[in-house]
């Protein structure tokens, strides 16, 4: 049966409930996590929409081109040069405020079960690689801004603060890579070659993630490993692939007994009635450190898993005897209107099918199906 929790509900309602789940997380050995935008929010990066937000000083500089805040991460973009400008202004910006931003409390919990084992893997579709300064190792399913990559050969270099300024004006800096490799042509005498420009290592939409087989493999050899716990957070659920993956991975973890979370500032649809067993609705970093305060008491997450093993070995014995109950003969009634004639007497009754009979009664009986 599924849980649903609103953090902003009063303790005495919340409190037992995110005691079992915390235990749940405490005694889990192979757990997944998986991660959007929304655990970042209080890392110091502001909303892309608000006065001060990107979007407003991307339009300060190419105030002649219009693009929606999904647009300015899809790969059709490229084919304007406007858009184009639009874009590495757009990057540049967000690329000097994930400079200044920090690890959240978020990212701090998912590196404390990384401390203690119990990480099998996290998966991000963040870019903002805020889980590299805490040496969290992590899946990037969107890639990163980490680095910068080469349009044309692949090569990839950090993002510095050179490159970051280049972009700020809506200008690609040229591959080094193709660069030399051009000189040396040009040295031998050899015709120019077109050479690649650079841009985010990230994956935008319309595009293929240049390690998808790679992660698909990953994905496959953890759930041969059979999970028995996964954590979504901070994702309203968008992309088909990780859809997938998340469906798939919990199967698994309910095969095994486990339970599958989510934690978010809004609810998921409906297609996620029977995925989840917790629905957490509030801000991930106030629901870590409820956590992390309970899985810190280890009297009451021994209490609380004795607790839980009871209940569980009760609801078992029950369907047991359930099951070995015998099985009643139910017959379906149709129902029909019998009107007997008896002189002046007129009667109606209601019988089910398997009573009537082909015998014949003293009383003329006429038998009509009900409407």
């Amino acid at each position: 049966m599924k849980v649903k929790i609103a953090i902003s509900e009063p303790s005495e309602v919340t409190d037992p409930l995110f005691t079992n789940l915390a235990c749940h997380i405490t005694k889990s050995k192979r757990a997944l996590i998986v991660t959007g935008a929304g655990i970042s929010c209080s890392s110091g990066i502001p909303d892309f929409r608000s006065d001060d937000g990107l979007y407003n000083l991307v339009k300060k500089r190419h105030p002649d081109t219009v693009l929606r805040g999904k647009e300015l991460f899809d790969a059709t973009l490229f084919r304007n040069e406007k858009t184009i400008k639009c874009f590495y202004t757009f990057m540049a910006e967000l690329k000097s405020l994930i400079n200044q931003a920090n690890p959240t409390a978020t990212h701090e919990f998912i590196q404390s079960l990384t401390n203690k084992g119990q990480l099998l893997r996290y998966y991000t579709q963040n870019i903002d690689f805020l889980e590299d300064e805490l040496n969290i190792p992590s899946i990037q399913l969107h890639g990163t801004m980490k680095e910068v990559q080469c349009t044309l050969c692949s090569s990839r270099y950090e993002f510095t603060a050179t490159y970051e300024s280049i972009f700020r004006d809506g200008q690609a800096p040229v591959c080094p890579r193709c660069e030399s490799f051009d000189a040396e042509r040009t040295r031998l005498g050899k015709r120019q070659l077109a050479m690649g420009t650079l841009r985010p290592a990230i994956v935008l939409y319309n595009e293929e993630h240049p390690n998808g087989e790679t992660i698909g493999q990953l994905q496959v050899s953890d759930l041969k490993r059979k999970p028995d716990l996964m954590i979504v957070m901070g994702t309203s659920l968008k992309i088909p692939a990780l859809k997938k993956f998340i469906k798939q991975a919990a199967r698994i973890i309910h095969s095994v007994g486990g339970k599958v979370v989510f934690v978010n500032r809004t609810s998921p649809t409906k297609e996620w009635e029977k995925i989840f067993d917790y629905e957490v609705l509030g801000d991930s970093d106030e629901w870590v450190e409820i956590m992390s305060e309970k899985m810190a008491d280890d009297k009451l997450m021994n209490q609380t898993a004795l607790k839980l093993r009871r209940a569980a070995a009760a609801a078992k014995d029950n369907g047991e005897k359930e099951n070995k109950s015998p099985k009643k003969n139910i017959q379906t009634a149709v129902k029909v209107k019998v009107i007997i004639s008896n002189k002046s007497l007129k009667r109606q009754t209601t019988l089910p099918e398997f009573s009537l009979t082909s015998a014949k009664r003293r009383n003329t009986t006429k038998l009509e199906k009900c409407a």
